[in-house]
């Protein structure tokens, strides 16, 4: 049994390994698309640590999608209209942003239902978007696929806040699973914001305890009752 569940968790573990590898490699090769138009030879030799094959899968994927354009001989990729907008978004918000934090955030769920699956993370999504707390750069919502009877997705966000309070209140209260630090290298906590922190974290601590502890109430009021 528990063979199975370390098997379990491996897949699991892995599969999100893979998808957040192609995620970092497709921002790669937009960034140098964007740039200026190139070939499949020039994307191998700029980033030559990369499968040819999840190249190959990138681009196919990015241009089903219309995010990239071919064409020439030899075929060079270059931006969409949709992408260069969206870049320039990105760099207009990069300019005026004024948070020192900006993070790379996954935020995982399942569900035996897909319709509630999607539904929740919709509103997860469009809480994030409205949150005054967070500045988002980017968000999607995975394809729900089907793995051992249960539906599984996630959301892919970079987000920017000003305060480690934020960062800690973005991990608990919207459930982040992965959290990769874009920036900055170093940075410094003043007391204020280690103080809200450090209070938000005995806040949450203290719920978990009191949720097992109500938990373990209810399973010996339920046990008494087999009996």
């Amino acid at each position: 049994m528990e063979e199975n569940i370390t098997d379990k968790l491996s897949f699991e573990e892995k599969e999100l390994k893979e998808k957040k590898e192609l995620k970092d490699l497709q921002d790669i090769l937009v960034k140098h698309i964007s740039e200026s138009p190139k070939t499949e030879e020039d994307l191998i030799k700029l980033v030559p640590n990369a499968k040819y094959d999840q190249i190959l899968k990138i681009l196919r994927g990015l241009l089903s999608l219309k995010l990239i354009n071919k064409e020439g001989f030899p075929v060079k990729y270059s931006l969409s209209e949709e992408i260069k907008n969206k870049l320039d978004q990105r760099k207009s918000l990069s300019e005026n942003d004024k948070n020192q934090l900006r993070v790379a955030v996954l935020i995982e769920s399942k569900a035996n239902d897909k319709g509630k699956l999607r539904a929740a993370m919709e509103e997860i999504s469009q809480k994030l978007k409205e949150d005054k707390s967070y500045l988002v750069y980017d968000l999607e919502v995975a394809e729900i696929i089907l793995h051992d009877d249960l539906f599984s997705t996630y959301i892919s966000a970079e987000v920017s806040c000003a305060t480690l309070h934020d960062l800690f209140r973005l991990i608990f209260f919207y459930g982040a699973t992965s959290v990769e630090i874009l920036r900055p290298n170093k940075t410094q906590v003043s007391i204020s914001d280690l103080q809200q922190t450090s209070a938000l974290l005995v806040d949450m601590i203290h719920g978990y305890v009191d949720m097992i502890y109500q938990l373990k109430k209810e399973n010996a009021e339920l046990s008494k009752l087999r009996r």
